[in-house]
Order: C-alpha cells, then structure tokens, then sequence
C-alpha cells in the first residue's frame, strides 16, 4: 500500500539484494533487509503515536466522558461502525446527529453547559468507536511524506551497516537486529526526517 519496497532501498544504497522466499537479504553478508524495512516502519508508525500502524483496519477505541471531539488513534476515518454511550448503554445515530464524523475525529453533541467538561474524571471509559481508519491503494493512499521518511531512514540504516560490515567483517562488532546500536544518539541522526513527519502533521495527539 504505498511502502518502499526492498528492491528500492538497495537500489537507493547501491547495494545488492537477493530475494528468497519473499525475504530480500543483502548478497555478500545476508543481512535481512526485509526485516530492517519492517522495524522502520514500525517505529515512524511509534512515533506518530500510532498503536495499530498505518494499514486500513477495523479499530474499537474507548475514551474517557468529558468531551465533544473524540479523537481517534488510526485515522483517517474511512466509516463508522458504532457509537456508545456507556455511561447510558446507549448507541448514538449519526442519521439522528447524535455525532458527526470528521477526517480525524468523531464530534458528539456539543453540551449545552460544561458540565459535560467537568465530569471529565468521573467518567473513565464512557464512550466506545467502532471505526474503519487507516490507509490503503483502493481508498485513502498512504502520505508520500510517511513514505519517503521510511525509506530515508531505512536506506541511512543500511548504509551505516553495510559500512559496519565493509570495515571490520564481522557481524559480531554490532547487534543485529537493533537499530539503535548503530548510531550514538539515533534521535540525533534522524531529526530531519522526524521534522517532516512533525510538519506533515502526522504526530498525532494523545487522547483517553
């Protein structure tokens, strides 16, 4: 759905690839590069505050009383499913304008006092979404910013490891399989491309 692929990231590091079984691995010293595109993704996917990843799926989120917006974690909203009231065992109509959905939210009626406000911590769990959210080909395609960052990262990645390789020739000299070893501050390194991410507006906000 929009993912760099493996032959790309070789292509990009100039570096050769052998694929067997669907597992591309660097030729000359079998480093899994398949692997390594997994865990990037995984961690752009962490630090976008994104649980379930990016991919289209069917998500159930619960969050506290207190509000009109409820923001989910795996937009965009494609459909929605379902909408409670725990509190009142009480599913909301969207025909009905109990709530209107939006790209990255669901609104709810807006309370007519703050009451609704103030009881925020005494209402732990009051409201359950059942939603389609998330990229695919077919529908909302993924962000080419999302897309370009994984790719960035996992070719610089591979880049210092087949350096790691070239210059001492032994996988022992490092921890495969852990990204961070690679580089004294990780953060540091990738700061641009996290930026875009940060621009892009893709580091979603933390809700209960």
């Amino acid at each position: 759905m929009g993912w760099p692929t493996e032959t790309e990231i070789g292509k990009a590091a100039r570096i050769e690839l052998t694929e067997e079984s669907g597992v591309f691995s660097t030729t000359d010293y079998a480093y899994n590069v398949t692997e390594l595109l997994a865990r990037v993704k995984a961690e752009v996917a962490d630090y976008c505050l994104r649980p379930n990843g990016f991919d289209l799926q069917t998500v159930t989120q619960t969050f506290d009383g207190g509000r009109y917006s409820l923001y989910v974690n795996h937009p965009p909203i494609i459909s929605v499913t379902s909408v409670t009231d725990n509190e009142y065992e009480e599913t909301l109509s969207e025909d009905d304008e109990d709530y209107w959905v939006y790209d990255r939210f669901v609104r709810l009626e807006k309370p007519t006092s703050t009451k609704r406000i103030a009881l925020r911590e005494k209402t732990p769990q009051r409201y359950t979404i059942v939603y389609v959210g998330g990229y695919d080909d077919d529908g909302t395609p993924l962000p080419t910013v999302v897309r370009d960052v994984c790719a960035e990262i996992a070719v610089r990645t591979l880049l210092r490891i087949d350096e790691q390789y070239r210059v001492y020739r032994n996988v022992d000299r490092f921890q495969d399989g852990e990204i961070q070893s690679f580089f004294a501050n990780k953060e540091k390194v990738m700061a641009d491309q996290y930026a875009k991410l940060e621009r892009a507006g893709m580091v979603l906000r933390a809700w209960r």
